[in-house]
């Protein structure tokens, strides 16, 4: 017997079809929200890569306050959002180094905002990768139990019986473990994704604060100069 899905769509019951529709479904969503986060994730990348290459050249020129007004050009740039926000802190800082408990509580912040701003929808790709297997197993049970009802109510037994509803109790554990395999393989590698690019936030945070200081010191030293003659 040659096996077809449509004809075994044919002689599911309503319960086997809305199981097989619900793995659909997940695995619908699940695609929409690796695709999208993965767009994302890829467009921030590249700008801020772009971006930290001219503020690490303005900053040697300029210094950091300066270089911070080329980060409006990357508006999807975690990176850039960073140097925007904790360069403000710096400008509107006093001579000291009081700006210092102010600028990390801002980085602090925005590091975490954008990791929590990265992470949406990873929820949902662990939700379909850890229970779309289940969902198939309770297709399969549906299967199993459609089988020996057709034993029950035709009176015979054999392979030809029993066929339909071991078909259709194999097709939900298959596409319950198809769902579930790439919602998996996805969540890990943004998961790994998003753990580099809060590193980079924070590899970031203290290079901005590191040329912050550089350039208070010289700054101090300056005026010191001054005073001296």
């Amino acid at each position: 017997m040659q096996f077809n899905l449509i004809e075994l769509w044919a002689v599911m019951g309503p319960l086997a079809k809305a199981v097989m529709l619900l793995l659909v479904g997940m695995s619908l969503a699940s695609l929409v929200v690796a695709v999208e986060r993965v767009v994302k994730l890829e467009r921030s990348a590249r700008e801020s890569r772009a971006f930290l290459d001219a503020w690490r050249q303005i900053v040697a020129a300029d210094g950091v306050t300066h270089a911070a007004a080329s980060a409006s050009a990357y508006p999807r740039s975690y990176v850039a959002h960073l140097v925007a926000e904790a360069s403000a802190v710096i400008d509107e800082g006093d001579e000291g180094r009081a700006w210092l408990e102010a600028f990390d509580r801002t980085a602090r912040r925005i590091i975490v905002a954008s990791g929590v701003d990265a992470k949406q929808g990873l929820g949902l790709l662990a939700t379909v990768g850890s229970t779309a297997p289940f969902v198939g197993l309770f297709g399969t049970v549906i299967g199993i139990v459609t089988a020996f009802h057709t034993m029950g109510v035709t009176g015979q037994g054999g392979l030809g019986a029993v066929s339909a509803g071991i078909s259709e109790a194999l097709v939900a554990t298959a596409l319950g473990i198809l769902v579930a395999i790439p919602a998996l393989w996805v969540f890990n590698y943004l998961t790994q994704r998003i753990q580099r690019l809060v590193a980079e936030l924070e590899c970031v945070a203290e290079e901005i604060a590191v040329a912050a200081l550089g350039e208070s010191r010289r700054g101090l030293a300056q005026r010191r100069q001054v005073a001296a003659r």
